[in-house]
């Protein structure tokens, strides 16, 4: 059979076909490589675990810190009861020492110089870095209520000015609410 086929093309090209078809059934008895895909997936997972392992150590780390235990209210009977008891526990005997209190009108204009897409972002990043720099704080945790008002016209639009009260309790974080409530 390869006579008969060499005497058709000639010998030479006989001979790289033949080397093709014999590479071509190897590569299909060989297992297939991994896909990207398949790569990205266990690399998502890999992360997602760590992060889920850095959550619960430092959440040890501030129940140390703490040196308390959290106790669980027995449930309620109804649910409206439920309800209720939320709203009166929100943070039971968890008082913020407040060290500095003081109300800021924050220009967030410079977010209209990104993308449409971005502007919200940069709007909450540029508030958070003005108290971090005002407070002279690490931590700033700002409330959804303020996040609400700044997205209130859409991610593309957001407000060019807030007014906050920013709070710095003893610990050094600084809570950011809306300055009218």
């Amino acid at each position: 059979m390869v006579e008969t086929f060499r005497k058709q093309i000639g010998p030479r090209e006989a001979s790289e076909k033949i080397k093709g078809e014999e590479k071509r059934a190897l590569e299909e008895k060989a297992p297939k490589p991994m896909v990207e895909k398949e790569l990205k997936v266990e690399e998502k997972a890999v992360e997602k675990a760590r992060i889920a392992e850095a959550l619960r150590k430092s959440e040890e780390m501030a129940k140390k810190a703490e040196g308390e235990k959290r106790e669980e209210p027995a449930p309620p009977e109804k649910a409206g009861e439920k309800i209720e008891e939320k709203k009166e526990e929100k943070k039971p005997g968890e008082k913020r020492e407040i060290v500095l209190e003081r109300v800021y009108t924050i220009p967030l204009a410079e977010a209209y110089e990104k993308p449409a897409k971005k502007r919200a972002a940069k709007a909450v990043k540029l508030l958070r870095e003005f108290l971090s720099r005002h407070m002279k704080a690490l931590v700033v945790k700002i409330e959804p209520g303020v996040n609400e008002f700044i997205e209130a016209r859409g991610a593309t639009s957001p407000a060019k000015v807030v007014r906050v009260r920013a709070s710095k309790d003893k610990s050094g974080v600084v809570l950011a609410e809306l300055a009218g409530e």
